[in-house]
């Protein structure tokens, strides 16, 4: 069993056959794995999702199992030092996660996948909400070594109102509305509904459907509803999770996987359902519900979901879906229990599984280190920088970074490492070469410093920064006249640019101070008149 990792959208495009053929043939596959609804989900975590792609032979041929996760870089307080975190693909939005096989070939699909993983770079992995069988489950999770990893089930109760989200509750739906009515409901449920649906029935009520006009305003009534009911308990997370719900209903309208009723009385809203469509497994699943709180003689929760059901059985769909949460309403409508797991592996060190960040994360946590850096937190800044080039050592960018931390902090040689490393693997970086040249100076290394700025001029001849530092080591060679013409056209070059700026002010001073040290030789060559007599007289 070979596994590809996918992480760019033109190879992921092609999946989408393998992908829907998987689903269609897999039992345990449910909504939230499906093409329609996660990978638009997927694509807004740009350069963070990947998808494990299982094959049984060569590079080509149609896959027997994939699994979208989700890389997250995070930083540990307490050591100050990034650590990469894997979530499942859908995590934020989906009730379910998991993946997709072809059931003959699931558990030797998931062993390869979990060994795959097992040789990642990363300290957490968030197997959260996770819908597979037990059987599955082991063949991915028996992939990971006692002796690195450890794992941690949790579960999902609510403390405010005691609900555990680990169960799952669904109805399944008979060949009738009626006999849903008779067989399945409560006396007291099925006379309540029959009554409020003939008020529907009969316009005192009345129960819209978001269309291409309407989902826009639908949305929006079904979030200020639900926001007025939770806003308060959802604390600083209100925001961002209405934000990330927005997206995932705008998204799944457009992709056709949205039913979204509102229940009216006149021009009021009362309550509002969203449900997601999934056409291939027969299922209507219940996601979220806003309902006008100060209405209490209309159980608009109760019309709605009725409604649903209704339109549900009479276009042959089998499953209506609550998803997760033991609330107790869901009882009334004749439903059967199923559970999700929740679980965390981790390394035991707390640290990325062989101290190594995951390639994909650099870019991220590289704008983080030099923000550290510019900041002043420069213990911090130095950690990032060596982490990323444990992973890299070629990162150009953490090499000149740590390359300056440390020549500020008069650590010279290593600084000198770091830039000797860069010039080497980007020879053609002209700032490369002038920091070498700096460190080598930096050390008295100044004939090895004479040829970096040298090297620096044959890349960027207008470089003066080059030509000031090659002057410098020019004259601490004793090399004077050599420095002196090379200070002399600096500052012709400097002048003639108009440049009135701190380099032309050094080169002045500079090229005055070599010229002075200098000035018993010139005397020596070029005796005046009187001297050049005292001097025949003498002999």
């Amino acid at each position: 069993m070979q596994v590809d990792v996918i992480t760019d959208l033109d190879t992921l495009a092609k999946l989408q056959q393998d992908w829907e053929r998987l689903y269609k043939a897999d039992p345990e596959a449910q909504f939230f794995t499906s093409w329609n609804w996660l990978v638009p989900y997927m694509r807004f975590y740009k350069g963070a999702w990947f998808v494990l792609a299982a094959r049984l032979g060569s590079p080509g041929s149609p896959y027997v199992a994939l699994m979208p996760m989700r890389m997250r870089t995070r930083m540990s307080g307490k050591t100050g030092l990034f650590f990469n975190e894997i979530n499942m693909a859908g995590n934020n939005a989906a009730d379910y996660t998991g993946a997709i096989c072809d059931p003959v070939h699931a558990e030797k699909a998931l062993q390869a996948f979990g060994r795959h993983v097992a040789q990642m770079g990363w300290a957490r992995l968030n197997l959260e909400n996770l819908r597979m069988s037990r059987e599955r489950i082991f063949a991915f999770i028996g992939q990971f070594s006692r002796d690195i990893f450890a794992m941690r089930e949790f579960s999902r109760v609510n403390a405010a109102d005691n609900v555990d989200n680990c169960r799952c509750f669904a109805a399944a739906l008979p060949d009738t509305f009626d006999g849903y009515l008779d067989n399945v409901l409560s006396t007291n449920t099925r006379q309540k509904l029959r009554r409020f649906l003939r008020k529907v029935d009969a316009g005192e009520l009345r129960i819209t459907r978001a269309d291409a006009d309407t989902y826009e305003r639908d949305i929006d009534t079904l979030l200020e509803l639900w926001r007025v009911k939770w806003g308060a308990r959802k604390g600083d997370r209100l925001a961002a999770i209405l934000h990330n719900n927005r997206r995932v209903l705008r998204d799944s309208f457009r992709a056709g996987t949205l039913f979204l009723p509102v229940l009216w009385q006149g021009d009021r809203p009362l309550g509002a359902l969203a449900i997601f469509v999934d056409p291939v497994k027969k299922a209507l699943l219940f996601f979220m519900a806003g309902r006008d709180e100060a209405v209490t003689s209309i159980p608009a929760g109760l019309i709605l979901h009725g409604h649903c059901i209704k339109l549900a059985i009479e276009n042959g769909f089998t499953t209506y879906d609550f998803l997760r949460g033991d609330e107790p309403y869901k009882f009334a409508f004749g439903v059967t229990e199923s559970k999700i797991n929740c679980a965390m592996i981790h390394t035991k060190s707390g640290r990325n599984n062989g101290d190594r960040l995951d390639p994909r994360s650099l870019h991220g946590i590289f704008s983080e280190v030099t923000r550290f850096h510019q900041q002043g937190q420069l213990a911090r800044a130095e950690n990032g920088y060596r982490q990323i080039l444990a992973t890299d050592s070629n990162h150009s960018r953490a090499l000149y970074g740590i390359g300056q931390l440390l020549a500020a902090k008069g650590d010279h040689r290593e600084a000198l490492a770091h830039f000797q490393t860069l010039a080497t693997s980007v020879p053609t970086s002209s700032k490369a070469w002038l920091r070498m040249g700096m460190e080598l100076q930096a050390l008295s290394r100044h004939i090895e410093a004479a040829d970096a700025f040298r090297k620096v001029l044959s890349l960027a001849p207008d470089f003066a920064a080059a030509e000031f530092s090659l002057a410098k080591s020019l004259a601490a060679l004793d090399r004077s006249e050599e420095a002196i013409d090379t200070l002399e056209a600096l500052q012709h070059k400097l002048e003639a640019a108009s440049r009135d700026d701190t380099l032309l002010v050094k080169a002045r001073a500079m090229l005055a101070r070599v010229k002075r040290e200098t000035r018993p030789s010139y005397i020596m060559l070029n005796p005046q008149p009187k001297v050049a007599q005292q001097l025949v007289s003498a002999l």
